[in-house]
Formats: structure tokens, sequence, C-alpha cells
């Protein structure tokens, strides 16, 4: 029919931005039209891009063109179909508009009002029903109208905050790329990215040592094996060229047929003939795998712990508690490295550096600088408090153990394992027996593992400017152990 194809035709005169009817079309430089409200809408959203929806083309300035050409022509078209619709029989634009009608489930009656209450379309049997009498209803087109301007309302709240959270992902996203090397974050990741490469580059060099030394062994072990089956193989082509000669001479002798031949000089040919064959020594050829591979891992382990300048240099190591910093209640070995609650408080005498608020010691060297481990027995201890704590800390008064007043800390105490900063439950599923304590001044960071299978238990970063001390804190007997220690 006319209006059939009249509505075929009509797609070319829809935006493809709002799929509508063009209003107050524009042409872009690209040739596209679009209604002017819908791509000013876009390039709001896009802010810092002009470019045409459809072919993406980028354009350096916005330019609007009317066209008033296109314009005319969707109104013909409008008042065209508008003609070819009415002009269809009755009967079928009755049967459309039927379909368009919505009809109450129940009662089957057109839906003529809205109830407030229910927010929803009633029919009039529904509105006199015992359910809505009580309702109150409007209209269908008044309703319409009243909730046209709210949604309209809504929607220009959630532009705004759409626009709202372009310009803040705009904001963010620029900020990210603009910071510099200065900002504390951006230094330390720098930081930690150059630790890394440090780290793995000693690491590579070891390993790169380690087995050019032991290829070199190997070629070496190969090569003397070599040597001895050649000096072997030698010395038996000289005794086979002997025997050869000897039997040579001594045929020629028997072959003869006058006596004064074979008897002429006879003792010498005799006692050359009784030269025999030392069949040389079994020269082995066994590489003795062991030696070359075996448990080379742990070997190779062994040996890093060993030669590894840095990062992390393993040394013998005894970090000692200073006796001068225990509280009067706490015993400090003779070699002082364990530490034990007394009920006599011991005859000592006061200075600056010693506890007087908590049973504590601290250790007996400080560090500025450079990376540090050591470890701590606990064993089954119910109560304790080990880490780290600035050099400044307060001694004599009781104050929180946080890193606002210079404490890292891992507290046990009979309800589990705590931290600070906020204060924290940590659920350890293994309890620990010993307690590994990582300093990395340069990298602000105090960790805490169970020493046991270094497992992580918590870990505090901040940013270090007076000496950081070992700190112990016990009501029973802790025990400093001899194990390790990381430096720089």
């Amino acid at each position: 029919t006319m209006a059939t194809l009249m509505k075929k035709a009509g797609s070319d005169f829809c935006c493809s931005i709002c799929l509508d009817f063009y209003k107050d079309p524009v042409i872009l430089d690209c040739s596209h039209t679009f209604c002017r409200a819908c791509i000013s809408q876009v390039w709001e959203r896009e802010q810092r891009r002009l470019c045409c929806p459809q072919c993406r083309q980028v354009f350096s300035h916005k330019s609007l063109r009317p066209n008033l050409a296109l314009a005319n022509i969707v109104e013909s078209f409008k008042e065209m179909d508008s003609r070819a619709e009415t002009s269809e029989p009755s009967r079928k634009r009755q049967k459309l508009e039927e379909k368009e009608e919505f009809y109450c489930e129940e009662h089957e009656e057109k839906l003529k009002l809205f109830c407030k209450e229910d927010q929803k379309l009633v029919c009039l049997i529904c509105g006199m029903s015992q359910t809505h009498k009580s309702h109150n209803h409007l209209p269908i087109k008044e309703a319409f109208q009243i909730y046209k301007e709210k949604l309209e309302k809504s929607v220009q709240g959630l532009q705004s905050q759409l626009k709202e959270a372009y310009k803040c992902r705009e904001e963010k996203v620029t900020r990210f790329l603009k910071e510099t090397e200065q900002t504390p974050q951006k230094r330390k990741v720098n930081h930690l990215k150059q630790q890394i490469r440090d780290d793995f580059s000693k690491l590579h060099e070891f390993l790169y040592k380690e087995e050019v030394k032991l290829k070199e062994k190997l070629e070496r072990k190969e090569m003397e094996i070599l040597k001895q089956l050649e000096d072997n193989g030698i010395k038996t082509a000289q005794v086979i060229s002997k025997l050869e000669q000897t039997i040579s001479e001594i045929q020629k002798r028997l072959n003869s047929q006058r006596a004064e031949e074979l008897l002429k000089d006879i003792y010498n040919l005799y006692y050359r003939a009784e030269v025999k064959f030392e069949k040389p020594d079994r020269i082995s050829t066994d590489l003795r795998e062991g030696e070359f591979i075996g448990p080379l891992q742990y070997r190779v382990w062994r040996r890093m712990r060993e030669v590894m300048d840095c990062p992390v240099k393993w040394l013998p190591d005894s970090i000692t508690i200073d006796p001068k910093t225990a509280k009067p209640d706490l015993s400090v070995s003779v070699d002082r490295t364990s530490l034990q609650f007394t009920t006599s408080p011991q005859n000592v005498s006061d200075n600056p550096k010693r506890f007087r608020s908590y049973c504590a010691a601290l250790g007996s060297e400080g560090f500025n600088s450079g990376r540090h481990y050591w470890e701590m027995e606990v064993g089954d201890k119910s109560e304790w408090m080990l880490g780290v704590a600035r050099e400044s800390v307060e001694r004599k008064h009781i104050v929180t153990t946080s890193i606002e007043n210079g404490f890292y800390i891992l507290k046990k105490d009979k309800k589990g394992y705590t931290v600070y900063n906020p204060f924290t439950n940590v659920p350890l599923p293994v309890k620990p027996r010993k307690i590994g304590v990582y300093l990395d001044y340069e990298g602000g960071q105090v960790s805490f593992y169970n020493a046991e299978n270094m497992s992580h238990i918590h870990s505090y970063t901040n940013r270090f400017t007076e000496k950081m001390y070992p700190y112990f804190d016990t009501w029973r007997c802790l025990i400093l152990m001899k194990k390790k220690r990381v430096s720089n």
C-alpha cells in the first residue's frame, strides 16, 4: 500500500541517533546529518573529541550547518504519511487501534484510570471495586502528563550525574597520567622497580657464574679421563710393538736349520722372551653424577646465601638485647639472647633508656639504613609483643603501642594475635613457635613471618626518620635465635 511504501521511505528521513524523524537537522563536514539536539548531546559527552557518530571522522572544530532542504522534505513527508494513514479503511485502522489499546485482564474493559496508591492502570470496574474504591484515581491523560514531567526531571538529573561521572573519570585519568617522579607514590614505585631489577640482576649473574663453573668442572673431568685413556693406549701400543719384535726375532731363529744361528746370543734372546704383558689399570669413566647434579638446587641455594652481596646477604649474626633498656622486672641472659620475666625486680640503676612502662627491652643495635632480619623463639608462650620501635619511644609512661607512638609490633595474648593501626585480630591457622621480623628501612616496611615456613603474617608501612631498634616485650621467657641478619 501507499502507506507501507511511505513508511519504508521514511527510514531515510530519520536520525541515526534518536531513530525518529529529523528535528532541526544539521549537516556535518563529512556530509552526514543528525538532529541538532542529538549531535550536541553526543559531543557534550565526548568533551575532548569531535567526531561523526556514523563514519567516526574527527573534526578540529564544531561546525553545525542547518540542512534546510532536508527539514522541508521531512515536514512534507510527515504530512503525506499522515494523509496516507487516514485514507486506510476504517476497519483496518480500528483493528490496529484495538491492538494498541490496553485492556483489563480481569474485566476485559479498557484501562482508563490510573490508581495512585497501586501505581497501575485500572478499568472503571476495578476503580469501583472494593480493592480500589478508597484509592485516588486519575484519568490516563492527566496521569500521563504528571509522570511524563517527573520522568523528564529524572532524566535531567541522570544526565547531570552522567556528565559529572564523565568529568570525574576524565579528571582522575588526567591526574594519574600527569603524576611526576616527585610524588611519593611514584618514587615508591620506581624504588621497588629498581630494587627488583637489582635483585634479579644479582641472582642472574650469580646463577650464570655457578653454571659456568659447573660446566668447566665437568669439561676438566672429561679431559682428565681422555688423557688417562690416551696414556694407557700409548703404553699398551709400546708393549705390543715390543712383543711383536721379540716374537719375530724368535720365529726367525726357529726357522733356521743351523744350530749356530739358533744358539747365538741365546741368553739375551731367551731373557727378552720372558717379558710378560701387564694389563694397565682400568680407567674409571664414571662422571659421578652426584658431583654435578644431585641436590643441585639445595647446594646452589646454600652457596647463594653465602656469597650474595645484594640484596640478601645472609651472615651468621647475633642480634642481642641491651640490658640497659630492660625493665627491672626482666632478666637478660649472660649472652644477651633471651629475656625472662621475674617476680623479684632486678637491682639495676635507672637511666633514660630503661623501660618503666612495659616489661620491654630493645636490641643492642639500632638501624638507620638497610634491610635486616632476625628471629625470636616464642614456643608456646601465651603473652608477648615483638617488633620494631623507634629510638624516641616513650619508656617511662604507658602509651598505646601504635605506629603514631613509634611501635611496629605483633602482639600475642590469650585471645590470639593482634596488630595496631587499627587494632586488628590476625587469624593464624598454624601457631608459630618462631617469629621472624624483617625491617626494610629505605622501603619503610616492617613485616612479620612464621619463621618455620616463612608464611607472611602482617606488614606495616611507613616512612622512617630515626633509628629503629628490635623491640621485645614479654611476661614469660623469650629467646633470640642466633640465626641470620639481612643487610645491604
